[in-house]
């Protein structure tokens, strides 16, 4: 069977006949980590514009972004505010018109004074406050106007499922001194039409204003896409499967969500404790009843702007980890279970969604299947024509002796990649933690067992005293060996045991996967860069930080930097961005590099 005929067969056939078969590559990276010489403070959509332009010169046919979404305290796009309002803090102020108005050049340029782009490799969602002042003025100035705008209405009314309550839900939260929906009064809180009622007659500019801020994003986003069409570009974007607590949705939509219960992950060999991510759980019983229109809805806005979805999480869908909301915190997720928890409906429990996802989108869905993943899911994906994700550092022969999976072994249905946003960069990985261990999880996993990693650290890791991952003794070669210097029965330190199974000797394994010589530094990351774009997988996606690591100058200044750590919270996450504006990054010497290796893999 040729390939374009095993795709076309799938439930997604009409999706892979609307953008073809054939392989392509593309770029990777959130907004925020990109800017121009004219946005201010953060990367804005007329960069979007700029992004497309690199990947056609670059050979690339996917644009890929993060979530766009209005972001809460901690600026994650997958802890969202909202499910359908996007961040306004991305509004370009140079590319806004209305009516033929807009802002001068001496306006912009004082607020780009205030809010550098690109300082210190760390954008400034700070300048979200001040482009809303901005607009705010504008809007009214403009007000009479505005509320003539046909296009205006129309968009409020086809954004109807949503609009009025973000809106509504914007202006109590500033009401309530930004505090969350759940610490409002209590008529505020559990939507009083009474109170509500009186909040939209009072408060009718101000929740206006909400509305018109999403209407100018909606329109910036769509001349993004209808240039991104012109240059032949697919434009791929992100649904998150949860919200906030603090959000939008769940104030509106309680009855769809079990807020008894907080999402997370279960404890597993690299994570003890598991993880609590703190976003309520959607109530499958109630979505089903109302055949899932919440997430049909999200997805027939997201047709508005991109050609391709990606799945956050998808083996949520199937079956999800919950932990008891009155769980302290610090047990993580400890005393959690699955959702629903007889595995024998799970498959049809994600089937069932993900049929129903493909039916009202008009874009292809990708779906993210990274870590521990049952094979009922890997399953569903294959049959119903959707790429799951084949990252290079996790792709091993784990039944064997752990080494490399070659490139002609990838998943054909696949997006392949060196990275993700949640990992850091691969030349990192590869000088700083191949062959290594976490240092906090080493200590963890020895707490969890009463060993004292004081008597043994030294004797099992090069100088541990310092770093935050530990590199295995080269005399650290066997299981044996190890046992010994644990001084525990092997049969309570089974884990460790695995974790050194995977990961001793692994920047050997991955050097003599790529070819790359001993004490060579300077070229991995090409090596690296032609083995993944010559996978098998229908698609390979870089990070543009994986990408432009084949300059030097750049490869130094991002070193040690990463989009975001996983299971930690603070300024380092969600805020990496370059310190080149994306003018003097299309102008690099290595772009024609690159060029060339996505021509040279046949994408």
């Amino acid at each position: 069977m040729v390939l374009s005929d095993s795709f076309y067969s799938t439930y997604s056939g009409e999706k892979w006949r609307r953008i073809g078969i054939k392989k392509r590559a593309g770029i990777l990276i959130p907004l925020f980590s990109v800017h121009s010489k004219t946005s201010t403070g953060i990367g804005d959509f007329s960069d979007l514009k700029l992004l497309i332009s690199l990947c056609k010169k670059t050979g690339n046919s996917i644009l890929q972004i993060l979530p766009l979404n209005y972001t809460g305290y901690d600026n994650c796009p997958y802890n969202a505010i909202s499910s359908f309002a996007i961040d306004p803090v991305y509004i370009s102020l140079f590319d806004f018109s209305y009516n033929d108005s807009g802002f001068s050049k001496a306006t912009i340029k004082e607020l780009r004074t205030e809010y550098p782009a690109g300082k210190d490799n760390r954008c400034n969602y700070m300048v979200r406050e001040a482009k809303l002042k901005l607009l705010s003025e504008f809007f009214s100035d403009m007000l009479e106007d505005i509320l003539g705008d046909n296009a205006f209405k129309k968009f409020s009314k086809f954004t109807n499922y949503w609009l009025d309550d973000f809106a509504i839900y914007q202006v109590l939260k500033k009401i309530h001194g930004d505090a969350p929906w759940y610490e409002w009064e209590y008529s505020f809180h559990n939507r009083d039409s009474e109170r509500i009622n009186k909040i939209k007659d009072t408060y009718k500019k101000e929740i206006l204003f909400q509305k018109w801020i999403q209407y100018i994003c909606y329109k910036q986003l769509c001349q993004v896409k209808e240039f991104a069409e012109r240059e032949g570009i697919l434009l791929m974007g992100d649904l998150p499967i949860l919200p906030s607590k603090d959000s939008a949705d769940v104030w509106s939509e309680k009855e769809l969500f079990n807020l008894e219960f907080v999402a997370g992950a279960p404890p597993d060999m690299y994570s003890a404790y598991g993880q609590r991510w703190g976003m309520p759980i959607l109530d499958r019983y109630v979505l089903r009843s109302n055949d899932y229109r919440y997430i049909a809805e999200k997805l027939r806005y997201l047709d508005n702007f991109f050609d391709i979805i990606r799945i956050d999480h998808v083996v949520g869908l199937f079956r999800i980890w919950v932990i008891p909301k009155d769980e302290p915190e610090e047990n993580h997720g400890l005393n959690g279970f699955f959702i629903p928890p007889e595995e024998n409906l799970w498959k049809a429990n994600g089937r069932d969604i993900l049929q129903k996802m493909i039916d009202v989108t008009d874009g292809l869905l990708c779906a993210e299947d990274l870590g521990v993943i049952p094979a009922m899911c890997t399953e569903t994906l294959q049959e119903l024509g959707i790429p799951g994700y084949e990252i290079q550092r996790w792709k091993k022969n784990y039944d064997t002796d752990c080494s490399f999976i070659s490139a002609d072994n990838y998943r054909i249905l696949a997006v392949s990649g060196l990275s993700t946003h949640d990992t850091s960069f691969w030349v990192d990985w590869y000088k700083n933690e191949a062959g290594t261990i976490s240092k906090d999880l080493f200590l963890m996993k020895c707490k969890l067992r009463n060993i004292d990693p004081n008597r043994i650290i030294n004797n099992l890791f090069d100088d541990p005293s310092t770093k935050d991952r530990l590199r295995w003794k080269k005399e650290m070669s066997s299981m044996e060996k190890v046992v010994k210097a644990l001084g525990a029965d092997k049969e309570i330190i089974q884990d460790i045991l695995e974790i050194h199974r995977e990961t001793f000797d692994e920047k050997v394994k991955v050097s003599s996967l790529l070819g790359i010589n001993k004490g060579e530094a300077s070229g991995c990351i090409k090596k690296a860069i032609e083995f993944i774009l010559k996978t098998l997988s229908i698609f390979s996606i870089n990070l543009l930080p994986d990408l432009l690591c084949l300059d030097n100058r750049i490869a130094s200044e991002i070193s040690g930097l990463r989009i975001n750590k996983p299971g930690s919270s603070g300024p380092q996450n969600w805020t990496f961005t370059f310190r080149e504006p994306l003018e003097e990054i299309l102008e690099l010497e290595i772009i024609s590099e690159i060029k060339e290796m996505v021509e040279e893999s046949g994408r």
